[in-house]
């Protein structure tokens, strides 16, 4: 019998009967030893038709017979293991690869039916078998193309980037249903997110069109739960109507953030409406209210979904993934920080501040570990900068809500390790695991994720323009440069990082508040321009960073808002502030400050 590590469709299987091994040198000494390929199953606990492979291929009793008998099965959960996906995934989930010992992909491809698997399996396994020396041999060429393939991409960054990503994204619109493309349908929230930040630039109606009609248009369709809140994961076909029904942490706190984006700009109460049915139903069905993380998923069920809520009671409902995952919690977390000054609700900051000192105090070691499982009862996998990446955009948002300089000092040191262990000296950027991790397989190529990338230069550039230390804006371009050459390839997923091109050559408004201020803050966090950066420093605490602004401690409370080393008078009034930043981003002057 399979071993109990492992998550099975939630019916009737057979699935745990394959002897499945965890990912790691055991398995693949073990493969060299035997002189057998791997079978690699890429799973996740959410996904339907992993579910269906359990059911199906997986329970034929040919599969499993031949499967235990002439291969070295390694079972791999996505959500676990994103480094792993990132490298063997073949188009969707389950991917179901063949590998070498060596760790390179001999044939795959993602749902196999039981016939066609019976006939697989034994063709992979007499071709390796058969040509050892020529699938070495062609394991270690395609190795060193990889290698040279990383090697690549550096250039210049310029604001054609910025314009040719959001042009891409405007012509992939739907103009009918909204959303990018044809079926299936997904939101892509990062391309929302750049739409709506193209609008507050230049006022185009058509790309605040474009945003809007795609976030009402998924709330007013299935892909949006009526009954119970919060969005499943994508639409099978172009009007959003019929969905794939699981619910993701990481998707929602994407949609949150658009939701809250677009509310802001159009002051529509049905906006925040929609936003309110998200937070609603992650603070239900997805938060641990013991811990105070979020869960990373709910499972998909299409029969449950597509009942009332009322008919829902009582009955066995999907399964929800307790395991904190620590990026997509950190993306939640900044959606609920956000979610509490946009919706004036101090409950959600309370909330997300009590997720974030979950993970700063569990899944803390030498930076921040990816997840924690109360089975497993302390965090695993280190090492992924994604982790590192999105906690550390979470310490930011924290520190600008709240004013306590304690997040602002973890942010500092987590890019600071992020600097140490993940940068690439050479070609700039970062990669996606550190360089000591688990090195087996594909996992000895690091590789770098451009929405990783995208969120660490977000962080760089917040650093720079909270401590005018240019060493952070330095880092910032670099990284942003590592991607010139290869952006133009990735369409709409490159939006996050024409963002930060943007910023990069048009700086945000800076908003610097000595002093607790509630009606300060909240009015320098609602400006309406298209990035801000604010921090509130009290006088005394924060007197050795003040001094690094050139502030003085009083009059305090004030706001100043500055542009590079240049700031304006003290403000005191709240009302006067958007016109204080808008009068220092059309023409900054010196001003004298008091002393």
């Amino acid at each position: 019998m399979g071993s109990t590590k492992f998550h099975f469709s939630p019916r009737a299987n057979r699935a745990g009967e394959i002897n499945w091994r965890e990912w790691g040198d055991e398995a693949f000494r073990e493969a060299l030893d035997a002189g057998k390929p791997l079978l690699l199953s890429l799973s996740a606990v959410w996904c339907h038709w992993c579910h269906v492979m359990d059911e199906t291929s997986y329970s034929n009793e040919g599969v499993i017979s031949y499967v235990n008998e002439h291969y070295i099965p390694v079972r791999v959960d996505n959500d676990q293991r994103p480094d792993i996906n990132a490298r063997y995934n073949l188009g969707g989930w389950p991917t179901t690869a063949f590998l070498t010992p060596e760790g390179e992909i001999l044939a795959g491809g993602t749902y196999i039916p039981p016939d066609q698997m019976l006939e697989v399996l034994p063709k992979v396994y007499v071709y390796f078998v058969s040509n050892r020396d020529e699938v070495k041999g062609k394991t270690e060429e395609l190795r060193g193309k990889q290698d040279e393939a990383q090697s690549g991409g550096r250039g210049e960054v310029s604001q054609e980037a910025y314009d040719r990503i959001v042009a891409s994204i405007s012509g992939q619109y739907d103009p009918v249903h909204g959303g990018f493309g044809d079926a299936p349908k997904f939101p892509h929230s990062d391309a929302l997110d750049l739409l709506l930040y193209a609008h507050r630039k230049t006022r185009d109606p058509d790309v605040l069109h474009m945003a809007r009609r795609t976030l009402e248009s998924m709330a007013a369709a299935e892909v949006y739960d009526h009954e119970w809140g919060g969005f499943f994961r994508y639409a099978t076909n172009r009007d959003w109507a019929v969905p794939h029904y699981e619910k993701m942490l990481e998707d929602n706190a994407g949609l949150l953030h658009n939701l809250l984006t677009l509310y802001r700009t159009t002051n529509t109460p049905e906006h925040a409406t929609t936003a309110n049915g998200v937070i609603e139903y992650v603070r239900w069905k997805l938060r641990d209210k013991a811990h105070g993380y979020f869960y990373g998923s709910q499972d998909a069920d299409e029969e449950f979904y597509k009942l009332p809520k009322a008919d829902r009671e009582g009955r066995d409902e999907p399964y929800i993934d307790p395991t904190c995952y620590t990026s997509w919690n950190a993306m939640m977390i900044s959606a609920f920080l956000e979610a509490s000054w946009t919706l004036d609700k101090r409950e959600l900051r309370d909330e997300a501040i009590t997720a974030l000192r979950f993970l700063l105090d569990e899944l803390r070691r030498d930076g921040v570990m990816h997840r924690f499982r109360p089975q497993d009862g302390e965090a695993q996998v280190p090492g992924l900068l994604t982790d590192q990446a999105f906690t550390a955009r979470a310490l930011l948002d924290a520190h600008e809500v709240t004013g306590d300089s304690a997040y602002f000092d973890d942010a500092v040191a987590l890019a600071d390790l992020i600097g140490e262990r993940f940068g690439d000296a050479d070609g700039g950027g970062f990669f996606d695991v550190w360089d000591d991790g688990d090195a087996t397989g594909r996992l000895k190529n690091r590789q770098k994720s451009l929405q990783d990338n995208a969120c660490v230069a977000d962080v760089l550039l917040r650093l720079h323009h909270l401590t005018r230390d240019e060493r952070w804006q330095t880092l910032g371009r670099t990284t942003l440069e590592a991607f010139a050459g290869t952006y133009g390839q990735m369409g709409h997923f490159a939006a996050a990082y024409g963002r930060q091109v943007d910023i990069l050559l048009n700086p945000p408004a800076e908003v610097n508040i000595v002093g607790a201020d509630d009606e300060l803050l909240g009015a320098a966090l609602r400006l309406d321009v298209p990035a801000r950066v604010v921090q509130v420093l009290d006088p005394v605490r924060d007197a050795e960073r003040l001094a690094a602004l050139g502030l003085p401690a009083q009059p305090s409370p004030a706001a100043y808002a500055c542009a590079g080393t240049m700031c304006s008078p003290p403000v005191t009034d709240a009302v006067r502030l958007a016109e204080t930043v808008a009068a220092m981003q059309s023409g900054p002057r010196v001003i004298e400050l008091p002393e």
